[in-house]
């Protein structure tokens, strides 16, 4: 199924970049960066980069000293990618 969806992905992402009959190349080229500008991540899409991840507990405690910050910490048992277990 996921085959699947994936070649369906493909294959509509390869009819977005069909050029209209007769363009020039140029056209092609800003068409392109013009569509790869538009999926560029916005501000709230990068707010995960604020996190001030930490290598290791004693990191974690020695940055939250400097920073004045509250250490988060996250903890699993199995696969986290695979969901409920």
């Amino acid at each position: 199924m996921i085959t699947s969806l994936l070649g369906h992905l493909v294959l509509w992402g390869a009819a977005a970049f069909q050029a209209p009959p007769g363009s020039a190349p140029a056209d092609d080229f800003a068409r392109i960066d013009q569509w790869v500008q538009n999926w560029q991540p916005t501000e709230t899409d990068r707010k995960f980069e604020q996190i001030g991840w930490a290598k290791d507990i004693p990191t974690a405690i020695r940055l939250a000293k400097q920073s004045g910050r509250p250490v988060f910490v996250f903890t699993h048992k199995g696969q986290v990618n695979l969901g409920r277990q």
